[in-house]
């Protein structure tokens, strides 16, 4: 229970918040798993556990999760109604701020998560809106449901979405990001994902 209230916090973005086994077929889970056993490979080498080389292991996920993601798709989805009314220029900041604010707290929620768990992959449901692959995380005592939602592209899909426990990160940074703008304004939102982003930078440094 601890895990999954773990979990769903990192999953809250602006409190301003995985590849390959044997018989597993089919394209988008081939996909999450590539990305999942590189992730564990990482966290699990036993040259780079200590507590030092966390900022090493932090890079290189970093850049699993930065080829695994689309960020164009999960920006239109967050923001949804109030996309239309930027213009190229503010669009293309938004993405990109975005872009580091979700890298760096995925990052760290498979840092401090995803280590030596078993990962049971469960169901394969494509469509042609999207392709769906239903895992379950097996912990002690503990079953965590993870989903991951991916583009429907022909050649290379891309995880835009993932649940845990049946929550929505994109939905999650919806409701955060609506909140803000209906309450305050866009401007107030990005002046606060700026913000986070300096932070991101300093600790990174």
């Amino acid at each position: 229970m601890k895990s999954k209230i773990f979990i769903l916090a990192m999953l809250f973005p602006i409190s301003l918040v995985f590849l390959c086994s044997h018989g597993i077929a089919g394209e988008p889970t081939e996909m999450v798993k590539c990305m999942l056993d590189q992730v564990i490979s990482i966290q699990t080498d036993p040259q780079i556990q200590a507590h030092e080389f966390r900022n090493k292991r932090r890079i290189a996920i970093k850049k699993i999760v930065a080829n695994s993601f689309d960020f164009d798709m999960m920006s239109e989805k967050v923001l949804e109604d109030f996309r239309p009314k930027l213009n190229d220029t503010q669009w293309a900041e938004f993405k990109a701020v975005f872009r580091d604010l979700f890298l760096d707290s995925y990052t760290r929620l498979v840092l401090d998560f995803l280590k030596q768990e078993e990962v049971r992959y469960i169901e394969e449901d494509i469509n042609q809106r999207r392709k769906l692959v239903q895992t379950v995380i097996i912990r002690l005592n503990d079953e965590i449901s993870v989903d991951y939602l991916l583009t429907s592209a022909e050649k290379v899909s891309l995880i835009y979405d993932v649940k845990i426990d049946g929550v929505s990160i994109v939905k999650n940074y919806r409701k955060s990001f609506s909140r803000v703008i209906k309450h305050k304004s866009y401007e107030t939102l990005l002046k606060k994902m700026h913000i986070q982003q300096q932070i991101i930078e300093k600790d990174s440094n």
